[in-house]
């Protein structure tokens, strides 16, 4: 019922366009999608095909679109429509980097035999764990995983291969290209001329809410699992009189709602002392989005519990600690040694990070049971935006 508001809403709001629109090469799925693609993108003709309700503000309604409408609804209203205008538009390629997106899998199965459907991971992929989860526990009665299916993915590194290989992932063709989100920074401090400050902080600390998750995941321990991470931190911090950035999720000027909603999550588990220390060491956002990077880059050591700039900055040569103490496996890191811990004390938490802090990066290394490019290609000499644009040029003039 509220999916069908939401719709009603959207017809009512919406601007109704009584001509079909011209043909692109190439079509972005989700207009979330296009920051993300803001470093390549404007070297393509492209027509954004706003899949998000809420954010529908224009609807093509023509003979030609009602046509190709009767002949895909199978009583999916967006499904349908989405497909018509595909077809009209006719593109060569379908690009987004909302890979996680079932409608995303919808529209390939039904017209992955015309156009070349491009997926560009853009987070670490949890969800299928998450969803293998959540089928045995009988919290959702059917098994989500199995609804994916991604003719073309252009993945982080060889973990996302084996990872979707495990669970059976309907993926057609791979393609390892690192993380794109990462290169984005990269092209960002150098077009801006940005001078890091290596060595700024002896420890970043990656916020990572758990709001709402023992509920939903069916678990008795997840959100203070999630919240000991930071209380093991702030308390080796303290202890050892270490420079601590903390780097929140959320950001508190633009999305101050939010902001509060994270902190608090954080002050029901701190003590006073450890939720002021935590504020005081809080790294406020910068406009353009990349100051935890910055904050990453300039610290000796990233602590969270699975955040994907734990994997990336493992593979551009830095020392990480993720440490999952939540009852569950589906937050594991997919490379283990040195790096990683699970259900620990904190007298085991604050050795291993102490090591780490004292030992050089050789010997860290060489304690990892994988290459530190295992869950996210990286090549300094070719960025992933240079790999991203070679494919999607190779896809159109297929």
């Amino acid at each position: 019922m509220k999916r069908y508001l939401l719709i009603l809403r959207m017809f009512l709001k919406a601007r109704f366009i009584f001509k079909n629109p011209r043909k692109y090469d190439l079509v972005i799925f989700d207009n979330e999608s296009i920051s993300d693609f803001q470093n390549f993108i404007f070297n393509y003709d492209f027509f954004v095909l706003e899949v998000r309700i809420e954010k529908i503000n224009k609807i093509y309604c023509t003979y030609k679109l009602l046509k190709y409408f009767f002949k895909y609804y199978k009583g999916n209203i967006m499904t349908a429509y989405l497909l018509s205008l595909i077809e009209i538009v006719s593109p060569k390629v379908i690009l987004t980097n909302i890979d996680n997106s079932f409608k995303f899998s919808d529209l390939a199965k039904t017209l992955d035999n015309k156009i070349n459907f491009v997926a560009v991971q853009n987070a670490a992929r949890y969800n299928l764990k998450q969803f293998e989860h959540l089928y045995k526990k009988n919290i959702n009665k059917s098994n989500f995983n199995e609804r994916f299916y991604i003719p073309n993915f252009l993945c982080f590194g060889q973990f996302e291969i084996d990872d979707f290989k495990r669970y059976k992932i309907k993926i057609k063709n791979f393609f390892k290209i690192g993380s794109l989100r990462l290169a984005n920074f990269f092209y960002y401090i150098n077009a801006n001329k940005i001078k890091l400050k290596k060595n700024s902080y002896d420890i970043c600390l990656i916020s990572e809410p758990a709001i709402g998750r023992d509920r939903y995941y069916g678990e008795s321990n997840i959100e203070k699992g999630a919240a000991d991470t930071v209380k093991f931190t702030i308390k080796f911090c303290m202890k050892h009189n270490m420079k601590l950035v903390f780097a929140c999720k959320r950001d508190k000027k633009t999305n101050p709602k939010s902001f509060n909603i994270e902190m608090n999550f954080h002050k029901k588990y701190l003590t006073d002392n450890e939720f002021n220390y935590l504020l005081n060491n809080s790294l406020e956002k910068n406009k353009d989005g990349y100051s935890s990077y910055i904050a990453m880059l300039e610290s000796k050591v990233v602590v969270a519990r699975a955040s994907t700039m734990l994997r990336e900055y493992l593979a551009i040569g830095g020392k990480i600690l993720s440490c999952n103490l939540t009852s569950t496996n589906i937050w594991d890191f997919p490379i283990q040694g040195i790096c990683a811990l699970k259900n620990c004390t904190y007298e085991e938490f604050e050795d291993r990070l102490l090591q780490i802090y004292l030992m050089s990066e050789k010997d860290y290394f060489s304690k990892l049971n994988k290459s530190n490019h295992y869950a996210v290609e990286y090549n300094k000499e070719v960025s992933t935006i240079e790999k991203l644009k070679e494919k999607i040029d190779s896809f159109i003039t297929l």
